[in-house]
């Protein structure tokens, strides 16, 4: 009878410590879920503000390649038009003499090559 007793205060014991883990562990749930979501709402806030920044250093890092080649394709447009106006000396009667052919030739290749390269 001895050994009953026991083994029966021990699952009351076992019981009544599991109840009161339970409830210690429901409070501290209960108030810890605040601070869980304003850690989880600050760490998506922080995710966000990466992603923007690597947007914005891509926009800085194409910038610079867009300004440079918008630079580029007006500088070969300027000098396709001179290619052209150069070449075109003396061929249609209203200048003097048409230039060499081999120069006429660097000024179409010009021409073609500009044409080409800019689409």
């Amino acid at each position: 009878m001895y050994a009953g007793t026991a083994a029966a205060a021990a699952i009351g014991g076992t019981g009544a410590s599991g109840m009161w883990l339970f409830s210690y562990n429901k409070e501290n749930f209960g108030n810890d879920s605040g601070m869980r979501f304003g850690r989880f709402m600050m760490a998506r806030g922080n995710a966000n503000a990466q992603v923007a920044q690597y947007r914005e250093d891509i926009a800085g890092i194409t910038g610079v390649t867009v300004t440079k080649m918008d630079t580029w394709t007006s500088v070969t447009t300027l000098f396709l038009a001179v290619g052209a106006a150069l070449s075109c000396a003396g061929r249609i009667g209203m200048h003097g003499c048409a230039p060499p052919g081999w120069y006429c030739c660097l000024f179409s290749g010009s021409i073609f090559m500009s044409i080409m390269f800019n689409g």
